[in-house]
């Protein structure tokens, strides 16, 4: 028996439904895919850039202390130009999908990617491209800022205002960064609200695609994000304590006393801080360990292995990895909910390793307090850092303890907030 086509007429129009609907999903998720890969990839190369960018100056603090000749055609200076390159260009992509996402020309697809996100997201959103403009801003300033101020006097010391708008331009970056990969982190695609308003014919066939598109929560982004802005803001806390800052026009040292204090307080509370945020947004064990060796490496090609001298003290400042671990097994296992104690313990545990974590600059530091102190040549670091261990470790402890056990209740309190709830 031959059943001809028009005695079928709702078969027709579903199956043409079908099709319609099918094309229609498909093109608007491959519209918000994109999108949402082109911001994350924004983002995370603006990471990226800072975190070569800080790296970069770190490295040139080690080649100063080295008597190094100082060359604008230096390997430093061609990574920091690089970083602050990569930021400029990784702007002009996330500017770019933001701008599409404003001009689109499908109901659905309007601005899909900033409607689509949670209300108190969308503010989150527009903050951290708010603040990468400003960042950039600031970092195409210290450039000729930079050469004005060498024209006008000559070298500079490390804290100068030059170098204070470039670190701050990488701040602000790396946050804005930051906080744009955490308003997509979870998105929810909105072709789950799509899909189920297409013909119900479709339900249970191929077309039938509905699910919770979490493709989109990644804690290695999470991670990638951290990392430069930690960096950046040890690198700020040097700035403002190291004793590098005086030269033939102008002295910026910090007062030695008030400079020791500042460094044990902002790195401990910092460490702490750092560490329990990075548990309390990604919840994932292994996260704590990978945020810690990342900037132990950081710190280690930059500070550590550039100077022949501090060779040998390679195994032992690999030994900061441990604190991490141990961090990352006990919040994984019963840091569920908001055990306060147990991070507050957590932090102060990784308050009182800053003594060891930021070996060897912090040895320039603490080196101004002690009585009748004497330079600190590369090659007698070593000695200088161990000989002040029962001078300096004591008073370190306490202090150590409480900013860190702060640190890490300040970061629960922000854990509070919808941005880590719904990570």
């Amino acid at each position: 028996m031959v059943i001809k086509r028009f005695f079928l007429p709702h078969f027709n129009n579903v199956n043409n439904n079908v099709v319609s609907a099918s094309n229609s999903v498909g093109h608007h998720r491959s519209i918000l895919n994109t999108r949402i890969l082109g911001n994350r990839i924004g983002f995370v190369a603006i990471s990226i850039g800072v975190l070569v960018a800080a790296s970069s100056g770190s490295w040139d603090i080690t080649n100063h202390l080295l008597n190094k000749p100082e060359t604008f055609f230096s390997a430093p200076h061609a990574g920091l130009y690089a970083g602050v390159a990569l930021v400029a260009l990784a702007l002009v992509c996330v500017l770019r999908y933001n701008r599409t996402n404003l001009q689109d020309h499908s109901n659905y697809s309007k601005g899909i990617l900033i409607s689509e996100l949670n209300d108190w997201k969308k503010p989150l959103h527009s903050l951290a491209i708010k603040l990468i403009i400003a960042g950039v801003a600031l970092l195409a300033i210290a450039g000729p800022f930079d050469f004005a101020w060498h024209s006008a006097f000559g070298l500079d010391g490390l804290l100068s205002p030059s170098h204070f708008v470039l670190v701050m331009g990488l701040f602000l970056s790396s946050s804005g960064a930051l906080l744009g990969t955490l308003s997509l982190n979870g998105l929810v695609s909105p072709y789950n609200k799509i899909e189920t308003k297409v013909e119900p014919a479709l339900i249970g066939s191929r077309f039938d695609k509905r699910r919770n598109f979490n493709d989109y929560k990644s804690p290695l982004l999470i991670v990638i994000g951290i990392v430069p802005v930690w960096i950046t803001l040890v690198g700020l806390v040097h700035m403002l304590s190291l004793p590098f800052s005086e030269t033939s026009s102008f002295n910026f040292n910090p007062d030695p006393t008030l400079a020791a204090i500042f460094v044990t307080l902002a790195f401990s509370l910092l460490v702490a801080f750092i560490v329990t945020a990075s548990f309390r947004l990604t919840r994932k064990f292994g996260i704590i360990t990978i945020i810690g060796s990342a900037f132990v490496i950081v710190n280690l090609v930059t500070s550590i292995y550039p100077n022949e001298y501090l060779h040998s003290t390679i195994l032992f400042y690999l030994l900061n990895i441990m604190p991490f671990l141990a961090v990352d097994l006990a919040l994984y296992k019963f840091g569920s909910g908001s055990k306060i104690f147990l991070y507050g313990v957590s932090g102060a545990v990784l308050g009182v390793t800053i003594f060891l974590l930021h070996y060897p600059l912090i040895t320039y530091t603490y080196n101004e307090v002690l009585p009748n102190p004497e330079p600190v040549w590369p090659s007698i670091t070593i000695s200088t850092y161990f000989g002040m261990v029962d001078t300096i470790y004591p008073y370190l402890i306490l202090s150590g303890l409480s900013s860190g056990f702060l640190g890490a209740i300040l970061a629960l309190r922000f854990g509070s907030t919808k941005i880590l709830v719904s990570s």
